[in-house]
């Protein structure tokens, strides 16, 4: 989750952030988290998504569902024309048992939303439209979803300098040095980004789901899918910004992921060997890539959201996500010590909107 701003404030910032996008300062930005993964994503970062969520409305009987869009957001939302953001929406990890997908696209200054039956639909796929609103505004539409769109402080709470260091020591030096996280610094906290928000009547849904997000654009003469995640820091931390691994990971979707249960593995059991500290690292390495692939974040609807190293059942705004993923890494609750949880508000629209 890096943000790449067109103007940087003084040469410390610029550095910190090339090295985030693992670039060099005059390089183009190469792969990182989930920002500027591809050339597309570069050239089109409105069709970049950074982030999902899905959680218990503050409305009984509702859920929510939230994606972050553009990390180059300043003052206003800045989502893309001739693309479409989707939440699809799935009865079973296995993709093949149903389900629904929710889709939004911008015309003009309005987000026009549709629903789709079932959750891995062609790429580009719009659906039949229920509702629109402008950008910026909150609608209820018929079927009884609501939604608003708009420019908010990134809900996102990491410590990238120490994930640099740590990632850079564990791969490059073979050592495990959680050190690196002990400055505790927030990179994300003056930074924005494109929000895109519904709630769904619980009726609507599955009683399980399990949940990704992706992103798609006309481009030249065909739809292509810029991006999709789910669960944080896959591509960053898990794949470690293997370019192949990643690739194929943002270009396909969640029913390919098995074949790259392999790296999550091998990365997970990486740290843990280093660690010394599980009894059976390989079968703890592999039930990690196991919980994570496909790559779809499970909910029981209705249920409290919870995204912890113990549990996974969601994911709410204010989740230390960052915590989460470092633990399930390492094998045991550690923590980056970034914990500037003061942007993030459990009422609808759940985010501090840029006024």
């Amino acid at each position: 989750m890096i943000k790449l701003l067109k103007k940087l404030p003084n040469n410390s910032t610029i550095a910190l952030l090339a090295l985030a996008l693992g670039m060099s300062i005059s390089a183009a930005p190469a792969v990182a988290s989930h920002h500027f993964e591809s050339k597309l994503a570069q050239q089109h970062p409105q069709f970049d998504l950074t982030d999902m969520f899905v959680f218990d409305s503050e409305r009984r009987g509702y859920t929510a569902f939230m994606m972050d869009v553009n990390p180059t957001t300043k003052s206003e939302a800045a989502f893309g024309k001739s693309g479409v953001y989707s939440f699809h929406i799935a009865r079973d990890k296995s993709l093949s048992g149903g389900g629904i997908t929710i889709t939004a696209h911008l015309e003009n200054d309005e987000m026009v939303f549709g629903l789709i039956d079932g959750a891995n639909q062609a790429i580009g796929t719009k659906g039949k439209v229920f509702g629109r609103v402008t950008v910026g505004k909150t609608a209820k539409f018929k079927n009884g979803i609501k939604v608003w769109s708009g420019a908010a402080r990134d809900p996102f709470v990491g410590n990238s300098a120490g994930i640099i260091g740590f990632l850079t020591t564990l791969i490059g030096k073979g050592e495990l040095e959680l050190s690196q996280f002990d400055n505790g610094v927030d990179l994300f906290k003056d930074f924005n980004s494109s929000i895109i928000l519904v709630e769904v009547p619980n009726k609507m849904l599955p009683k399980h789901i399990h949940v990704y997000a992706s992103s798609a654009m006309y481009n030249v003469d065909q739809w292509v899918q810029v991006n999709r995640l789910a669960n944080p820091l896959i591509t960053h931390m898990f794949l470690a910004n293997n370019k192949m691994e990643v690739s194929e990971h943002i270009h396909h979707r969640p029913d390919s992921d098995a074949s790259r249960k392999y790296a999550i593995s091998g990365m997970v059991l990486r740290a843990v060997a280093l660690d010394r500290k599980l009894p059976n690292p390989v079968q703890y390495a592999d039930m990690v890539a196991d919980k994570l692939l496909p790559d779809m974040i499970p909910y029981k609807v209705g249920s409290r959201a919870e995204y912890r190293f113990s549990k996974i059942n969601g994911r709410k705004p204010h989740d230390d996500a960052m915590d989460a993923v470092l633990s399930l890494l390492v094998g045991r609750k550690v923590t980056d010590h970034a914990n500037t949880f003061d942007r993030h508000p459990n009422k609808f629209p759940y985010v501090v909107p840029i006024k």
